[in-house]
């Protein structure tokens, strides 16, 4: 509770066509009966309503802001009804940075909670306040919650983990799901039977499907009637189908291996690339495994590339990641360091700049407090008080080098804002990569949402926090970003929003990432002692299946690979 010489002190106001009302933090004095319009007793006391101001008053810039819209149910209409709310907060002098986000974040999130998110005016205003008188945000000295209602033919969003009603033709879906299962499985081959099966279309319309790709160069027949994606090829690409690796010598071995998982994440990798090759190892027989490699070189350094293949829906489901992983780092013995590339869920931070991931940015791994990159927890338990113990591991490289680099590029460009070389890296891939189906280009920043369930069928979309005036020469809208941090894993946590967030606070989790355990024991039992995760940031985990930002994303993570690589040491160059 507030100090007993405090009270709670709420002040109604109108600014222009919102409803503003100030809370604030008073010492206790008589009541003024001609502004007072209510002083609570009992379990409220302390609460103090004011009558309507009629001046505004100015208290200066907020000290941080969210904002968020609401769409609630009208429980007599049955219709949502948009609004829109802006919290703002004033902290008490000895308040540091850090002290205000965590006040702030943790403000609003006991306010949204979905099990007793105040549906109307009333109840909204009385839990601010009475938010107000717990000790948990003694730092905050004032808030101020300005409420406008938006035009009602403004149609709510639905929660993102409830499927869209998709107006496609029932051929147009059946062809992205066939393309996609080729392409989780690429380099593996699919049966018709299989393919069939998992796009739940029919035979025919199937085998129509995949004469269509083949016309395209999209994919091919292999033995015993199966298929396998095929690379479309570009003025800087060969591939090579081969029932064996042809023989490396030791000296053109490459000392750098890039590990991806996604068919459009190699794509984005391989387009960084120069005086490359791919190599399909195709094996046939049911079950068979076959790999892909791509030698090549970036910056100085000779780069092989791999893309683990899947299989089933989930695109952490059924990957051969260890068998893969053990055998890429077998045929190439020299590898010295490991980047794994790709696409991640990023972790928002509704009132942390620095934190906050945002679609298309990409994020670094560096060590959190326990020197791990990588989270991976394997159980989560809740006890009857609500509190959470993991069962987790984690993994950090015991050879630093290329964090060390990341930080000197991260260092540079404090110096000289200007220098984004990943920024040209990006723009010559999309340039490479512009005739593939895949589409590189970044999607509109209006896309950019952010949204949460408060229960039922109601939605607040959150704003992203803005960025500070003092540093807002740093970051340039409509390029990445570059963030670091731990990566996180594990379907306990990933599955549950207030796990997903706990777990990432914790570990300091900037983003989350298929299970890539298995591939991280090989790595390391394999005695390499170099290895990171580049992920870009393509949606939130908050249950969408849009596909829209991945391959930008992931693009964005091989362009910043490209520069973390063109900057690490070659001893055997440099010599």
């Amino acid at each position: 509770m507030a100090s007993n010489q405090e009270e709670i002190v709420m002040t109604p106001s109108k600014k222009g066509k919102a409803t503003r009302i100030r809370i604030e933090k008073k010492r206790r004095l008589p009541t003024d009966v001609k502004s007072v319009e209510l002083a609570a007793g009992g379990v409220h006391k302390g609460l103090v309503v004011n009558k309507a101001a009629g001046d505004e008053v100015d208290e200066g810039p907020p000290q941080l802001q969210l904002e968020f819209k609401c769409w609630l149910e009208d429980q007599k209409t049955q219709k949502h009804v948009p609004e829109s709310r802006v919290l703002k907060f004033w902290f008490k002098e000895h308040a540091g940075y850090l002290d205000r986000v965590t006040t702030a974040y943790e403000f609003f999130r006991e306010l949204v909670q979905p099990y007793d998110f105040p549906r109307d005016y009333v109840g909204f205003i009385k839990k601010c306040m009475k938010q107000m008188q717990s000790p948990m945000y003694d730092l905050a000295r004032m808030i101020t919650v300005e409420l406008q209602k938006l035009d009602e033919d403004e149609c709510p969003p639905l929660s993102p983990a409830i499927p869209k009603e998709d107006k496609r033709s029932k051929e147009e879906i059946t062809r992205e799901r066939v393309l996609y299962m080729l392409e989780s499985a690429y380099p593996n081959v699919c049966a018709v039977d299989e393919i069939v099966q998992m796009s739940q279309g029919d035979e025919p319309a199937v085998m129509s499907i995949l004469e269509e790709l083949r016309t395209k160069s999209m994919v091919r027949q292999m033995e015993e009637g199966g298929w396998m994606r095929q690379v479309q090829l570009d003025e800087t690409t060969d591939v090579q189908v081969v029932k064996r690796m042809p023989e490396i010598h030791k000296a053109q071995q490459p000392s750098i291996a890039i590990i991806t998982s996604a068919y459009y994440e190699k794509l984005a990798v391989d387009a960084m690339m120069e005086e490359k090759t791919t190599y399909v190892r195709y094996k046939s027989g049911k079950g068979a495994e076959s790999n892909v490699y791509t030698l090549g070189y970036i910056g100085n350094h000779k780069v092989v590339t791999t893309k683990l293949p899947q299989m089933g829906h989930h695109r952490a489901a059924k990957i051969s990641t260890g068998n893969t992983t053990t055998r890429l780092l077998g045929t190439f013995g020299q590898v010295e360091h490991v980047f794994l590339v790709g696409c991640g869920g990023g972790v928002p931070h509704f009132t942390d700049f620095y934190k906050h991931c945002r679609l298309g940015d990409v994020v670094v791994s560096t060590p959190n407090q326990a020197g791990d990159i990588y989270i991976y927890c394997d159980k989560a338990t809740e006890n009857e008080k609500n509190q959470v113990q993991y069962t987790l591991k984690g993994w950090g490289p015991k050879d630093k080098v290329i964090q060390d680099v990341a930080e000197e590029i991260r260092n540079q460009l404090h110096v000289n804002p200007a220098h984004r070389p990943w920024v040209e890296y990006l723009s010559d891939g999309q340039e490479r990569l512009c005739s593939q189906e895949a589409d590189f280009a970044r999607p509109k920043q209006s896309s950019d949402k952010l949204y949460m369930n408060v229960g039922g069928s109601d939605v607040i979309e959150v704003g992203h926090p803005p960025v500070p005036e003092e540093h807002e020469h740093l970051y340039q809208a409509g390029i990445p970003t570059i963030r670091y941090g731990a990566v996180g894993s594990g379907r306990p946590v990933v599955a549950k929003d207030h796990l997903r967030q706990d777990f990432a606070y914790t570990h300091n989790i900037v983003c989350y990432d298929s299970e890539f355990d298995q591939v991280l024991d090989s790595v390391t039992g394999s005695g390499l002692r170099s290895f990171i995760f580049i992920r870009g940031i393509c949606d939130y985990l908050d249950g969408s299946k849009s596909k829209t930002w991945s391959p930008y994303a992931a693009l964005a993570a091989a362009a910043y690979t490209k520069t973390l690589i063109s900057a690490l040491p070659n001893p055997a160059v440099d010599s």
